[in-house]
């Protein structure tokens, strides 16, 4: 059902802290917390006495105890104490993940320990970089993650869902696709169109040219690289104004129907104007809850019919790819 030898995130790094937090991952029980060191550890949420969850039990040190009778489990998942005991039973463990802190985020590897690489975590370098201000947070959606792949990578629905908040009617726009060295990359260039809402309020004249660089990497990222330029003429005096922003998008699903949604706006100008952070978040969520009661409406009709007949249209292609690229990849086991 899952790709399981992939990174996922499965918190914001500021979300973990020494009081433990419980997380379902790909339909696994995992309890996130930090040692007295302030190092990020993951653990199955699961006392392996009773199968309590350990995340209604509390930190200790570095160890985490379980809150029903007590047993205290190191960062390894190995048992190191049972209260009354003098000897703990052998083999008395719970399973460890690896777990790496990267770009404000922490990244859990689901599948077998030895195959985990952090160089194979994907570059969100500018929700990070000194040189980016970012804001984000996370997004629980009652869908599956595939369904989001999907809507991040066919953005012409931006122009309806979204029409009041980030979104112009681009239909006429150009795109491409390449699916080479396991990611999909598209660009969508767009010309002469209705400058979005939330440009306008930044000042941008009523016509704008925008290109959207997406790109998916499996088995659950997807990056948006947004350019938008004022139309020659439209705007105030002086050369057309420019926007760069990229959107981070991380999908983590926690069961068939259900999923994390991470997301982080990041962009490359006027970083220390708070005023402008603040406008970014409170426009990105407006939008991005606009597509979660359309996602999780559409997963609702789905379920009632799994099997229902549908159409493929030349916009859907990237999400075509990207569910190509999954399947390969669970398919590997």
């Amino acid at each position: 059902m899952f790709a399981r030898n992939c990174w996922y995130v499965a918190a914001e790094a500021a979300e973990v802290g020494q009081a433990p937090l419980g997380r379902l991952i790909l339909g696994e029980a995992v309890v996130l917390y930090r040692t007295s060191q302030g190092r990020a550890v993951a653990l199955e949420d699961r006392c392996c006495h009773k199968r309590a969850p350990l995340h209604r039990g509390r930190v200790t040190g570095d160890c985490i105890a379980c809150g029903y009778h007590g047993f205290e489990f190191d960062p390894s998942g190995a048992c190191v104490r049972v209260p009354g005991l003098d000897q703990v039973p052998a083999h008395t463990r719970v399973r460890s993940y690896p777990l790496v802190e990267r770009y404000r985020y922490l990244w859990i590897w689901m599948g077998p320990a030895a195959e985990a690489d952090p160089e194979t975590i994907p570059d969100f370098h500018t929700n990070h970089d000194p040189a980016w201000a970012a804001t984000g947070t996370r997004l629980p959606v009652a869908a599956d993650y595939l369904l989001m792949v999907e809507n991040l990578l066919d953005l012409s629905h931006v122009g309806f869902i979204h029409a009041g908040t980030i979104g112009s009617d681009d239909t006429g726009a150009s795109i491409r696709w390449d699916s080479t060295a396991g990611r999909v990359v598209g660009v969508r260039a767009s010309t002469d169109i209705d400058t979005p809402p939330h440009n306008r309020k930044q000042g941008f004249g009523p016509r704008c040219d925008q290109t959207k660089v997406m790109t998916f990497l499996p088995a659950s990222h997807v990056q948006i690289d947004i350019t938008t330029v004022e139309r020659p003429g439209e705007g105030a005096a002086g050369e057309p104004r420019t926007m760069h922003i990229v959107l981070l998008n991380s999908m983590t699903p926690e069961t068939a129907t259900s999923c994390h949604y991470f997301w982080s706006s990041t962009r490359d100008f006027a970083i220390a104007d708070e005023s402008i952070t603040r406008f970014f978040h409170e426009m990105t969520v407006r939008a991005f809850e606009e597509d979660r009661v359309m996602i999780e409406a559409q997963q609702r009709i789905i379920s009632l019919a799994p099997d229902a007949p549908t159409v493929t249209v030349a916009g859907d292609l990237g999400g075509v790819q990207a569910r190509r690229l999954v399947n390969r990849l669970i398919a590997r086991g």
